[in-house]
């Protein structure tokens, strides 16, 4: 078995209609895409769910693994009137099977747990990067009467070579293929950052340019054309996606996904992709 389906879901707080209801006719071709690709992963049915955020803990120079047995966490609307929460339990055995996979292959790995060593009191907050995309998962097993399965958290580092997340994303699959388990992986990421200038990064022209060609690499199934992108663009650009799309495209090559699906919005100051990778 392997990696058999991945995604790029964004994480956008309106996402969520439990506490952001009515959306607009952007954010909701948004949503009916993420309960697309939700429903296209249970039916991959995954023994473990990995997943790659930007917003967990940030690690300089070091790619973050969490270990903690549980994570949880909350995310609450603008007035504090509704709110989300979710609890998952995380493949404890696959992280250590990582970690030590990562150790052996020179990678700059931290595992990390909070709290007890195990238990209920083993847990990490889970940021709003995990929750989200996780959120629209977790529906479709609890409409099932299932419990979602536990997932792999890693937290990529913004200091380290490309180079090393590609081959994280290698290894990633190599162990999924080596334990005979069924994965599917999702890259939790929202594009450039500088859309609007009133928005927290003003404007810059890059936001677009580089929102437009991730789409079309998307399309023709050459991710691994982000390779070709200069560190001073990116930074223009304001992605936070850049480095859980790093991991894919080593997830792309070996275990050969084809895309799918790719549905693009910017009803923020952000730009966000729903993508399917088959």
């Amino acid at each position: 078995m392997s990696i058999k389906y991945s995604a790029i879901l964004p994480h956008g707080f309106n996402l969520i209609e439990e506490i952001y209801p009515n959306p607009n006719n952007e954010w909701k071709e948004l949503i009916d895409s993420m309960k697309e690709v939700a429903e296209s992963i249970y039916n991959a049915n995954p023994q473990v769910i990995l997943i790659a955020s930007p917003h967990n803990l940030r690690i300089e120079g070091q790619i973050g693994l969490i270990t903690s047995e549980w994570i949880e966490g909350t995310w609450w609307n603008d007035d504090k009137t509704k709110k989300a929460e979710l609890k998952v339990r995380t493949d404890r055995e696959t992280s250590k099977i990582i970690y030590q996979r990562a150790k052996e292959l020179s990678l700059p790995i931290v595992a990390v747990n909070y709290g007890a060593a195990g238990g209920e009191y083993s847990t990490m907050k889970m940021d709003w990067g995990t929750l989200i995309p996780l959120w629209y998962v977790n529906k479709i097993y609890k409409r099932n009467n299932e419990v979602i399965p536990p997932i792999v958290l890693i937290t990529p580092s913004r200091e380290i070579p490309w180079e090393n997340l590609v081959e994280l994303g290698k290894m990633m699959n190599g162990v999924c293929v080596n334990k005979g388990i069924t994965s599917v992986y999702i890259a939790s990421c929202d594009h450039g950052h500088a859309h609007d200038p009133d928005g927290p990064y003003g404007f810059h022209p890059a936001s677009k340019v580089f929102d437009d060609q991730i789409i079309n690499w998307i399309k023709s199934s050459e991710l691994e054309k982000i390779l070709t992108l200069s560190p001073e663009f990116i930074d223009q650009a304001k992605p936070d996606s850049f480095w859980q799309m790093l991991i894919l495209i080593g997830i792309l090559e070996v275990a050969e996904l084809k895309n799918k699906l790719c549905v693009y919005g910017c009803p923020e100051y952000y730009g966000m992709i729903v993508a399917s990778f088959v």
